[in-house]
């Protein structure tokens, strides 16, 4: 069984983890809100997934490179 002390620690680290997230996406110019920091269990509507989804792909395999 958890104490409340190790809950917190838990729920510290869970909280830690989930920023250091959003930041790198912040860095990487995937999220551009810095307000997602701020609720970052907030449902994300599958519109929006989809678009960074395409942006990420875009990024990853530009159609305008030259094949050479």
């Amino acid at each position: 069984m958890l104490t409340q002390q190790k809950k917190m620690e838990f729920i510290d680290l869970e909280n830690a983890y989930k920023e250091a997230v959003i930041r790198k996406l912040i860095e990487y110019d995937v999220i551009k809100d810095p307000q997602w920091l701020e609720q970052p269990d907030a449902p994300v509507p599958l519109r929006v997934f989809l678009e960074t989804i395409i942006e990420l792909i875009e990024k990853l395999d530009p159609q305008d490179w030259p094949y050479d």
